[in-house]
């Protein structure tokens, strides 16, 4: 063993044994640049990264590996990613690579909502590596060597994360795979204990020496190719190797004089704007709580019920003139009302930023908890569901579109916010919410996520309230049931998106991030005398 593997391990070993988890950094600043992603080993690699002279796009890339190996309930391998960022000399940019149904795909009669024939194409290689081949400055391997060795030495399991695992137990139990990577003895892993994931390892290895060729035209996708069609499946390698991630459609809007730069299909970006734009027809900055809540119900309600017309035409929709006409149209008496139209729970989402200027804002995921709960029995992976009635029905060839929604907000030509959030159909309402705390509020990024938030359903209004969350006057909740509205408060934290941003002052040249304090994530900043 080398002294700079030795380096690595150790470095590890000592961060995993002396790590508080329950005093974990929540809020950073830095003229360097910082990191807020959903899981400390990630934030603390992503650091790394930067500190060893690497860009925004290294640190995002070696982020998003080591989330798909320490958070495999919420993203991976084996799912979608969507990217947005700032690079200083090419300016803004998207990249969709989300999942994408086979070409042989047939509706399933049995609509089941896990298993083999649920798995679309992976986008999630692809994607990354794609933002890194065009924006990246340190080598692959280097990158992902973090993400290896954490898979193949292991990491202590947090708590939230052995959660949501024991949720799916019985799912996981009906695929070989996923039985051998994440039950024992049909149970599956406690809390504070060491997760070691070597065959995963392997698999990243094999990306990092060749730019994940492999994995849409080589062993691995023949093996997967292999596996899904003998479970049932319908993903072929043909499939993986007609796959491309594609550089995405902008779409662009404005907020109290802030320029706001979404991603158009499969992502929900139109739908932030809209808000956005219904939002701007009153003054919140001089609104009260109550009154900034039910601005915020309202305009929830409106945009949401236009999300079918997405597909039609999302430029509309994402128009002024459009939300003029909404905003005169009275609230439907209901909302559409289907269980995955308003779902919470799964996804990752987080960000960083560099000393050059460049901004990464970037969402991944597998769909609901652990995604299609199959796993790659020869590669150690999970798949991401795409077909069946979570995403509803859809044709061969077609991409998945979802909430995600990645944001990045201008001022002068320059960003000064970036922000997504997981949570399903929870995220737009949460990413909407903190930017106007921000801007209509002026909260510190740090109070804009703690804020309270709260979610539109068909039938109700969900306010968040407990421990730890901020409304800006204690009567805000008295206050809304004075006014007879159907409303539950909601005491569980995480429930209402969970919120990684970054803001830019450069009043002082600081960056700032916050990571949601729902989560177990953190936020840290490169050190002054870090060159």
């Amino acid at each position: 063993m080398n002294i700079k593997m030795k380096y690595i391990l150790c470095y590890f070993f000592i961060l995993l044994c002396s790590f508080n988890y329950l005093n974990a950094q929540k809020s950073a600043s830095s003229s360097k640049g910082v990191i807020a992603t959903a899981h400390p080993l990630a934030t603390e690699v992503g650091l790394k990264i930067l500190e060893e002279g690497g860009n925004a796009f290294d640190a995002a890339v070696a982020a998003s590996f080591v989330l798909s190996v320490t958070e495999p309930s919420m993203s991976g391998l084996g799912g979608r990613l969507q990217a947005l960022y700032y690079n200083f000399n090419t300016g803004p940019k998207g990249i969709d690579a989300t999942t994408q149904v086979p070409m042989k795909y047939l509706h399933d009669v049995s609509k089941a909502e896990d298993g083999f024939k649920t798995i679309g194409i992976p986008g999630m290689v692809k994607g990354i590596i794609k933002m890194h081949k065009e924006n990246g400055i340190l080598p692959l391997n280097k990158v992902l060597a973090p993400a290896i060795n954490i898979a193949k030495y292991g990491f202590v399991l947090l708590p939230d994360e052995a959660l949501r695992q024991s949720m799916v137990r019985r799912s996981l139990s009906n695929f070989p795979g996923s039985i051998k990577y994440f039950l024992i003895n049909d149970s599956t892993r406690q809390a504070n204990t060491l997760f070691k994931q070597p065959q995963l390892a392997k698999t990243i290895k094999k990306i990092s020496k060749d730019d994940g060729k492999s994995f849409y035209n080589g062993k691995i996708a023949k093996d997967i190719s292999n596996e899904i069609i003998s479970g049932g499946g319908f993903l072929q390698e043909s499939d993986l190797q007609q796959y491309s991630a594609l550089d995405a459609k902008i779409i662009k809007g404005s907020y109290r004089g802030y320029d706001i730069v979404a991603m158009g299909l499969p992502c929900y970006g139109a739908i932030v704007i809209e808000m956005l734009n219904l939002l701007e027809k009153t003054d919140l900055a001089k609104a009260d709580e109550t009154k900034w809540v039910l601005a915020h119900a309202a305009a929830h309600h409106k945009a949401y019920e236009d999300r079918p017309l997405l597909k039609k035409d999302e430029d509309k929709v994402a128009s002024l003139s459009f939300a003029n006409e909404r905003w005169m149209a009275p609230l439907p008496p209901t909302m559409q009302y289907d269980t995955n139209l308003h779902s919470n729970g799964h996804t990752t989402h987080f960000v960083v930023s560099d000393q050059k200027g460049n901004v990464v804002s970037v969402t991944q995921s597998l769909g609901p908890l652990l995604g299609s709960k199959v796993a790659s029995e020869k590669h150690g992976f999970l798949f991401a569901t795409t077909m069946g009635p979570y995403l509803g029905k859809m044709e061969p060839l077609e991409r998945a579109s979802s909430h995600i929604s990645p944001v990045l907000v201008f001022k002068d030509g320059k960003p000064v916010l970036a922000l997504g959030a997981a949570g399903g159909a929870r995220i737009v309402p949460a990413v909407v919410q903190v930017i106007s705390r921000f801007i209509d509020q002026n909260l510190s990024l740090e109070k804009a996520v703690e804020a309270a938030r709260v979610y539109q359903l068909p039938e109700k209004l969900l306010v968040e309230n407990h421990e730890g969350n901020l409304w800006q006057h204690p009567q805000t909740i008295p206050n809304l049931k004075k006014l007879n509205l159907s409303l539950e408060e909601v005491k569980l934290p995480g429930q209402m998106g969970r919120v990684h941003a970054l803001f830019y002052d450069a009043s002082l040249g600081k960056w700032h991030a916050a990571a949601d304090p729902d989560w177990s994530g953190t936020a840290l900043g490169l050190k002054p005398d870090i060159k």
